[in-house]
C-alpha cells in the first residue's frame, strides 16, 4: 500500500503485511510515521494511492466495505459512554440484548469485580459521558462492545496512551487473556511505544 496526502507528502510507501486470524499485531512508530493513515485505510476511510487490501482473498473495495465494517470493532483513545445502562452501552444499539452474554463479556474484560459492586448490575445507569468511570474502565467497555458485536478484527487506536502505567498493564493483560476465549479474534493496535504492545505476537515498525 502507498498513500500520499494532497500536498504530495508520501506517508506510506509500498507497505506490505500479511495478518492471520487470531494474530495480535502491533503497529509502532513516532507521530507522522503513518500509523493513523494506515488505520484509516484499513477502516475504509481513505483510499490508498496504490495497492489493495485483501480480506480472505476478497479485495476490500466500495462494494465490500459495508460488510467489512460490520465485522470489525474499533476502540479509540477516548471511548464514548452514553447516558444508558451498562448493558445498553455494551450492546450499543442492539434491540434484544443477551444479558447473560453481556455479563460473561464484562468478566472477560476484567470488570467482574466492579460489576458485582454496582447497585443494579448490568442495569446500572452510566453517568453522562462516563464521568464516574476511570479511563481503564472506559477502554474495557470499548473492548466489550467489540466482543459483543462478535468482531473478527479489533482495531485499537492508541487505546492505552491516556492511561497510567498500571492501568495500561492491566489492559494489556486483559487483551492477552482474550486469546483463550476468542482464538480467532485478530487485533491490530497502534502505539508510540513497544511497551504499550506487550500483548502482541509481533510488532511492525513504521519509520
Amino acid at each position: 500500500l502507498s498513500y500520499a496526502y494532497p500536498d504530495g507528502n508520501l506517508v506510506l510507501n509500498q507497505f506490505n503485511a500479511c495478518i492471520r486470524p487470531g494474530e495480535y499485531v502491533g503497529i509502532c512508530g513516532a507521530s507522522g510515521a503513518g500509523k493513523s493513515t494506515l488505520f484509516n485505510i484499513l477502516l475504509g476511510f481513505l483510499e490508498p494511492l496504490s495497492g489493495k487490501i485483501l480480506i480472505d482473498d476478497v479485495v476490500l473495495d466500495r462494494q465490500h466495505r459495508s460488510s467489512w465494517m460490520k465485522s470489525i470493532g474499533y476502540v479509540p483513545q477516548e471511548v464514548f459512554i452514553f447516558n444508558g445502562n451498562l448493558a445498553e452501552n455494551i450492546a450499543l444499539g442492539c434491540q434484544n440484548i443477551d444479558e447473560e452474554r453481556v455479563r460473561e463479556i464484562v468478566f472477560q474484560v476484567g470488570l467482574g469485580q466492579w460489576l458485582e459492586s454496582l447497585p443494579e448490575g448490568i442495569h446500572t445507569r452510566m453517568s453522562e459521558a462516563g464521568a464516574k468511570l476511570s479511563g481503564g474502565q472506559k477502554q474495557r467497555i470499548g473492548i466489550a462492545r467489540a466482543l459483543y458485536k462478535q468482531a473478527a478484527v479489533l482495531f485499537l487506536d492508541e487505546a492505552t496512551s491516556a492511561l497510567d502505567n498500571q492501568s495500561e498493564q492491566d489492559i494489556n493483560l486483559c487483551l492477552s487473556n482474550l486469546k483463550k476465549d476468542y482464538p480467532k479474534l485478530c487485533i491490530l493496535s497502534i502505539a508510540h511505544r513497544d511497551s504499550s504492545l506487550s500483548y502482541c505476537d509481533r510488532i511492525i515498525h513504521l519509520d
